[in-house]
């Protein structure tokens, strides 16, 4: 169903900027606008394309989640390439043969990497690249190709989802929904308990102030709240957020925070970051909302301070392992609330994330900076 959206969704989009009646001569204009690019927080490369390592001209093209009608499209920009479809191949792609010079794909589901081998370019529609890093395929590159990733297409959705989670934790309204499934109308839930409060007022922690950090603490700071964050690279962050820390000062804000976001990447650094002593710090009165990469929590760690009243309770779109299996004890915590990874998902964030491919794939032929390259030491 979701795919079916997307088509609808990219062909609606490009006949709005005419590239149905483009002619093949014609260079391409760009996609997006400055101003766009700037909003959504998009980063541009301070190199050329072809100033990369492993850049080279691009011949054939293998595209995941792309199906057959959307082919010609992609051609509107880059009439000379030859693009190939695994949807229109099967799921199996049993017909796939050949060498490609580029994939385009989600790293979350990157089965397209098992038909390629010597790529110049890899974008990913998805943020989180671990699962591409990690992959065979482009660990024998050693490095010798450009990648690129959709940061910044759901920091909307992703903000708004991290938002619904809190005020739903604030109002009890996963106690209720429990009720309502037993058939009880039970106001005495709420005396005597801090069940139901307001975020006005209170302090939120974003781990991580990237493209969803901001968006998130930008929502928050409209609510009233008093916005805190961390992150590895400076202290800068934007006006509405009170207060940017350095990662090694996270246990000594945690003590202040009422909610505590976390949309750390999945990196050697950041695996396990959040155990024990990370939930001893919080207050006991602490939510966590978790949006990034299920890897950054110790599970078992987690499941110990909920258990042990370390902490309010949590708000989980993201688990390890994931899928999380039926006979996991998480999802038998009453504080918990689990979504299966869904925080991104929208109609809004797949238009975004097919117009930034589009705009990379004109900015990589007509060679110019290409926007949201990974730093591939790094894993983001």
């Amino acid at each position: 169903m979701q795919h079916q959206i997307f088509k609808v969704l990219i062909i609606s989009f490009l006949v709005c900027t005419g590239f149905f009646t483009a002619h093949a001569k014609d260079a391409p204009k760009p996609i997006l606008s400055d101003l766009q690019i700037t909003q959504l927080g998009y980063e541009e490369a301070s190199k050329l394309p072809s100033e990369l390592k492993g850049h080279r001209p691009l011949n054939r093209v293998l595209v995941n989640f792309v199906g057959v009608g959307e082919i010609k499209l992609l051609q509107s920009i880059a009439p000379d390439i030859e693009f190939v479809s695994i949807e229109a191949m099967g799921e199996s792609g049993n017909k796939i043969s050949g060498d490609f010079d580029a994939v385009v794909l989600s790293c979350g589901a990157p089965v397209s990497l098992k038909h390629v081998t010597d790529v110049a370019w890899v974008h990913s529609f998805a943020v989180g690249v671990e699962d591409c890093l990690s992959h065979p395929t482009l660990i024998a590159l050693n490095g010798n190709y450009i990648l690129t990733n959709g940061r910044g297409t759901a920091a909307a959705t992703i903000a708004e989802h991290v938002i619904a989670m809190t005020m739903s934790f604030s109002r009890g309204l996963h106690i209720f929904r429990d009720s309502q499934s037993n058939a009880s109308w039970d106001r005495q839930l709420i005396y005597g308990t801090t069940l139901t409060t307001t975020v006005n007022g209170k302090t939120m922690l974003i781990l991580g102030l990237g493209s969803i950090g901001k968006e998130v603490a930008r929502r928050a700071k409209a609510l009233g709240m008093r916005v805190t964050a961390t992150r590895n690279s400076s202290r800068e962050g934007p006006d509405y957020v009170d207060y940017v820390g350095l990662a090694d000062e996270t246990l000594a804000l945690l003590k202040e925070a009422d909610v505590v976001v976390n949309t750390l990447p999945a990196t050697p650094s950041t695996k396990g970051f959040l155990d024990g002593k990370f939930f001893k710090a919080m207050k006991s009165s602490a939510l966590l909302v978790s949006v990034g990469r299920g890897a950054t929590t110790n599970t078992d760690d987690l499941i110990a301070a909920l258990q042990a009243g370390d902490l309010r309770g949590a708000a989980l779109d993201v688990t390890d392992p994931e899928p999380l299996p039926s006979d996991h004890p998480l999802w038998k915590q009453k504080n918990v609330i689990i979504t299966p990874h869904i925080a991104g998902t929208g109609s809004g964030s797949i238009d975004g994330a097919f117009k930034l491919m589009l705009e990379n794939l004109r900015r990589y032929q007509s060679d110019e900076p290409l926007l949201n390259t990974v730093n591939k030491e790094a894993g983001y």
